[in-house]
């Protein structure tokens, strides 16, 4: 057989009452009265496909009746629109081309499996339907991230995986083994390597993964995660916040326009994400601290938000939403204290709405050298060791922002999902590394 067609185009409707060639693994079957029902699973999508013992020869058809789930195979067959098949579509099988059987006793059966078992078994629970399409969605979503910084002409810049220096706090450092050496960690960020590339090509970006050694169990929290980071010159706070709220509305747009079935499946209506539009409310970090003690929780003035902060002041809000002015003791030392009150920041967190809290960090960075040096010494790190990032102050200094962009809390979010595990195909946390 040649010339394979995606499940998606058919259970998309664009291949009705043809004929057509298709190939994947067998998900589930069963037969009822002479046909056999096989649900086929391609990547794409899942496809129900019907053999008629009068269809097909006895050989073929007793070779499918014994196909074991997980087996791979290729059928060619019909495409009829039927209301009574999952998504609408089924292949009224007509011939059979290469098959490969699948061993018996596949580990995930249709029973009820716990949830260390599953994640023991993490690569071969990604067949899972619910998370293949996850993951198709978190691919466009990447691929939409990229295309808003292209066409608002950024340029994709990678940085240093190794680093020598904290740049979130040194509490949450991965140490690693570097030949003789030691002292380096697993980046954090891009943060202080992009504030170099800036003053080369300009407004650039970055998608990479990102480590922190939290210790939480949190369904909010990952020791890796993807980091989509950006930082522009010349830039204040007022203009980041609105690079974000651009930014998180077209991702947004362009999941709900381009793959509306995979959002809905996945457990958000699309329209409510094409509803999102710029700008997204702003509040003060005093206002939210001000929310919080009302609703009952127990906060003080100078204290960071943790998810029993954020939960109730994410329920105040219908869409994504700006608290700036955090703290200048609980903000990095890049972050630029306000002119006319020092012991804030030009920060900025954008918290998502119905608890999942949030979602982007930035602000604008300390641009003027002897105050970034007094930062650094403020914050307990020593100023030599940060050399090369105060260098950038003493020659070609401009007023400039960023943030970044956790990609599996914002998925967690956009596809209303229970827990940040679903949004990345092999998850990281403190009790994890297998497989």
């Amino acid at each position: 057989m040649t010339g394979f067609v995606d499940i998606a185009k058919i259970i998309d409707g664009k291949k009705d009452n043809e004929q057509v060639n298709v190939r994947g693994w067998l998900w589930n079957s069963r037969s009822s009265g002479g046909i056999l029902f096989l649900m086929i699973r391609d990547g794409t999508g899942i496809l129900q496909c019907t053999v008629n013992k009068r269809n097909v020869d006895e050989a073929n058809y007793n070779k499918l009746e014994k196909l074991t789930q997980e087996s791979s195979l290729e059928v060619s067959g019909i495409v009829k629109k039927d209301q009574r098949a999952l998504n609408g579509y089924e292949l009224s099988v007509n011939n059979l081309g290469t098959v490969y059987i699948a061993q018996p006793d596949f580990p995930i059966a249709k029973k009820d499996h716990g949830l260390e078992f599953l994640m023991d078994n993490r690569h071969l629970w990604i067949r899972d339907p619910k998370l293949m399409n996850i993951f198709r969605i978190r691919s466009k979503f990447m691929e939409s991230a990229r295309k808003y910084f292209w066409e608002n002409e950024y340029t994709e810049i990678q940085s240093p995986s190794f680093q020598t220096g904290a740049c979130e706090g040194g509490s949450t450092l991965f140490e690693v083994k570097y030949f003789e050496r030691k002292g380096v960690y697993l980046s954090q960020s891009w943060q202080l390597y992009a504030e170099a590339m800036m003053s080369s090509v300009g407004k650039i970006f970055t998608l990479a993964p990102s480590f922190r050694a939290e210790p939480s169990r949190t369904r909010r929290h990952l020791s890796e995660f993807w980091h989509l980071e950006c930082e522009e010159p010349w830039s204040n706070l007022n203009n980041i916040n609105e690079t974000g709220d651009r930014l998180v509305c077209y991702i947004a747009h362009k999941l709900a326009n381009e793959m509306p079935r995979e959002v809905k499946n996945a457990g958000r209506d699309p329209n409510e994400l094409l509803k999102l539009k710029p700008p997204f409310p702003k509040i003060t970090y005093d206002e939210a601290v001000e929310i919080v003690q009302k609703s009952g929780t127990e906060m003080n003035w100078g204290d960071d938000f943790g998810w029993q902060q954020e939960e109730p002041l994410t329920k105040e809000f219908e869409t994504p939403f700006w608290v700036r002015g955090f703290p200048t003791g609980i903000k990095p030392f890049y972050h630029m204290p306000d002119p006319a009150r020092p012991e804030v920041t030009l920060s900025s967190d954008l918290l998502a709405p119905e608890g999942y809290g949030e979602i982007i960090g930035g602000g604008q960075r300390v641009h003027d050298y002897d105050q970034l040096v007094q930062r650094i010494i403020n914050d307990g790190f020593i100023p030599e060791d940060y050399g090369w990032y105060t260098d950038l102050r003493k020659w070609g200094t401009v007023p400039h922002s960023g943030f970044g962009l956790g990609v599996e809390r914002v998925l967690c979010w956009m596809l209303k999902l229970e827990h940040i595990r679903d949004a990345i195909p092999f998850p990281r946390d403190m009790r994890r590394v297998y497989p």
